[in-house]
């Protein structure tokens, strides 16, 4: 593994217990649909979902633009890429067309897209301004782009407490390109063309264990390049796992919901 290029490599090349907890992670919930109120889905719009992932998302879009809507479900990861096919033909999707995607060279028209989705993608791109200016492109005159993104330097997980929080993430560090995106995505936007940019912060507070997921992942990536003693790392998620019986633990990671406008 290269420690300069991991922070798309781990995306492009998935290990098989990974891609199972990504597909249980992000299948679509109903109580998701906040997540999708600011894009004004309409019949007949054409979407682009760029980071699809296995297209959970991008297939519930794609029901509802309906038939004469069109989406479009982008991914850098083959294995995603062809279970999403695979799922969207069950389903009988037959206006969604999942696209495996190197960079920015992005498969749509210019001026072609009514909205663009991008959720947990931009902290892990080689230059998160000049994918904006790509999506800019793509962006029909008066189309929506909506960007969710996490901040990693606004975690926190009880009762490790911020130093050992700090620690944590810094030796998982290589897994992105990007860590605090969350805050910088509006002077982005800016920078690419985009007006009417509008900010909220949604946090994901997980008391049950759920986000034990994403630690056990960021886990794995500390493990790829021993950025922390072992010993440390597993005594450290030993005592979540107590906490969790306990109800002591906490966790909690703000997403930060930005909307502009081509």
């Amino acid at each position: 593994m290269n420690l300069d290029s991991f922070y798309q490599d781990h995306w492009r090349d998935i290990e098989d217990d990974r891609l199972k907890r990504y597909d249980t992670m992000f299948q679509w919930r109903p109580e998701q649909d906040a997540l999708l109120a600011p894009l004004d889905l309409k019949e007949g719009l054409t979407v682009v979902d760029y980071g699809c992932g296995p297209g959970y998302l991008a297939m519930e879009i794609a029901r509802r633009v309906g038939e004469k809507g069109k989406v479009f479900g982008l991914d850098l990861n083959a294995s995603f890429i062809n279970a999403a096919i695979d799922k969207a033909k069950a389903d009988n999707l037959a206006q969604i067309d999942f696209v495996l995607v190197k960079d920015n060279n992005l498969p749509v028209e210019a001026n072609s897209v009514d909205r663009i989705l991008c959720k947990n993608v931009l902290e892990y791109v080689p230059d998160a301004l000049e994918t904006l200016k790509a999506h800019h492109e793509i962006l029909a005159p008066g189309g929506l782009i909506q960007i969710l993104d996490s901040d990693w330097g606004f975690v926190i997980v009880e009762p490790w407490g911020k130093k050992r929080v700090d620690e944590f993430f810094d030796a998982a560090s290589a897994a992105f390109k990007e860590p605090y995106i969350g805050r910088k995505l509006s002077g982005l936007l800016n920078q690419a063309g985009f007006k009417e940019i509008d900010i909220k912060i949604s946090p994901w507070i997980d008391k049950k264990g759920h986000a034990m997921s994403v630690l056990t992942n960021m886990v794995s990536y500390i493990d790829t390049f021993q950025t922390l003693d072992k010993i440390i790392v597993d005594s450290m998620m030993a005592e979540l796992n107590e906490d969790i019986a306990s109800g002591d633990y906490l966790f909690v990671l703000p997403q930060f919901v930005v909307t502009a406008k081509k």
